[in-house]
């Protein structure tokens, strides 16, 4: 169990506890608070024990939209706890204000547990760079494939994220493209490339207009030969975002962008190569 999975564990088992104990003592908490409506706890009980099978759910699939979303149910938690202690919204008692206090402190702490351990996610060890890979297996040699995929003034003819493709200088090992996508552009330097297996490209995001959210951003292009007439195409994406906070705030959104643009891309290789 990783800690992305640990930490939603630990909200799935306090909000599950929590829900079950709403429920089951309605009557006493209501007279903790010093309201006669008991039924809300209720309501709250079973909102509580839902939203903790959710988690369950998203401890399995950890993806990170879900654990965002998630997140921020926590910290509507909080928010409209602070609200209620701010303004004695219901006018609960003492002891009830304390209880809601102590709950929205443990729930803000989960949250940031969470938070903590999302921004983790496709994340290796080296300098907190993340990395996505994707690969397709398709019937054809590894030559034709190479001969395909290497055409990188072309790329703009598969890639669905690129308009328009242009060398500027060189080329294998040091060429230098720039690609567009509507308004925006970009310059990448090739970084390694090795005949008939591997190239790189490094994307210049140190220019003062470039539009992304990258600190680093790096793709390789691999074919690996299975037999005579299959091949794996592999691609390998490694970024770095410019703001740790864009690791949880963004990135969720991002790793659905880059899995729909690198499947597309690998669809259009395919049906390219396999026709």
């Amino acid at each position: 169990m990783n800690i992305l999975q640990k930490s939603l564990r630990l909200n799935a088992l306090f909000s599950g506890i929590s829900g079950i104990i709403f429920m089951a003592f309605q009557v006493r908490i209501a007279q903790l608070f010093d309201i006669s409506n008991t039924s809300v706890f209720l309501i709250v009980g079973c909102a509580l024990l839902f939203f903790s099978l959710t988690i369950i759910y998203e401890m399995y699939k950890q993806r990170p939209l879900g654990v965002l979303w998630i997140i921020a149910q926590d910290i509507l938690w909080v928010l409209g706890s602070t609200a209620i202690l701010l303004f004695n919204t219901f006018e609960f008692a003492k002891n009830g204000n304390y209880l809601v206090a102590i709950v929205a402190l443990i729930v803000l702490l989960m949250a940031v547990n969470q938070a903590n351990a999302l921004s983790k996610i496709d994340t290796s060890n080296q300098k907190g760079m993340k990395h996505l890979s994707f690969d397709r297996i398709v019937k054809a040699t590894k030559q034709t494939v190479w001969k395909i995929i290497s055409d990188v003034a072309n790329y703009d003819k598969f890639a669905p994220n690129i308009d328009k493709v242009k060398i500027i200088s060189g080329e294998g090992r040091g060429m230098v493209r720039s690609c567009s996508h509507g308004k925006d552009s970009w310059t990448e330097t090739c970084s390694m490339w090795v005949e008939e297996k591997i190239y790189s490209f490094e994307v210049n995001t140190s220019s003062p207009d470039y539009p992304y959210p990258f600190q680093y951003l790096k793709g390789t292009w691999e074919v690996q030969e299975i037999d005579e007439n299959t091949t794996k195409i592999v691609l390998l994406f490694e970024f770095k975002y410019r703001h740790k906070l864009q690791n949880v705030l963004i990135h969720p959104f991002l790793k659905g962008k880059f899995s729909k643009t690198a499947n597309d891309l690998l669809d259009n290789w395919q049906k390219m190569l396999e026709q």
